[in-house]
C-alpha cells in the first residue's frame, strides 16, 4: 500500500479565510458599531484592533454578497492578537448561516483564480 503524508504549517485557524473585495467590502455590525472585515471564513473573521476588546463576546451582524438575509449571532474576540487585527470566532451558528460563509469565501477564492489566470500569473508551488 502507498502512503501519501501531508505536512502544512499550523498556523492556528480552523477554516480557510479569504480577503474581502476592496471594492465589494464586507462591512459588518459588531456591537452596533460598523467594522470592516479584513479576512473572512466560516470561522471567523480578522478587523482592526481598535474594533472591540479582547477576551469579551460581542453580537454581530453582516451582509454578504453571495447570500440574501443577514447573518446575526455572537462571536468571541480571542485574547491573541496579530499585528494590529484582532481575530474573532463565530460561536453556535447555524448550519444556513456556516453554509453561506463557506460560499462566500468559495466566490472569493474563484475569484482570486480568475484574476491570476487572466493576469497570467503563475502559481507558485510550495
Amino acid at each position: 500500500m502507498n502512503r501519501i503524508s501531508v505536512h502544512a504549517p499550523s498556523s492556528g485557524r480552523t477554516a480557510y479565510s479569504v480577503v474581502p473585495d476592496p471594492d465589494d467590502p464586507v462591512i459588518l455590525q459588531l456591537d452596533g458599531a460598523l467594522v470592516r472585515v479584513l479576512e473572512i471564513s466560516a470561522a471567523g473573521f480578522s478587523a482592526s484592533k481598535d474594533a472591540a476588546k479582547p477576551g469579551r463576546r460581542y453580537p454581530f451582524s453582516v451582509d454578504l454578497p453571495t447570500y440574501r438575509r443577514p447573518i446575526s449571532g455572537y462571536v468571541d474576540v480571542l485574547p491573541d492578537t496579530r499585528n494590529d487585527e484582532l481575530t474573532c470566532r463565530f460561536v453556535d451558528l447555524t448550519d444556513d448561516q456556516t453554509d453561506a460563509l463557506h460560499q462566500y469565501v468559495l466566490a472569493r477564492q474563484k475569484e482570486a483564480i480568475r484574476a491570476i489566470r487572466s493576469s497570467g500569473s503563475v502559481l507558485a508551488s510550495v
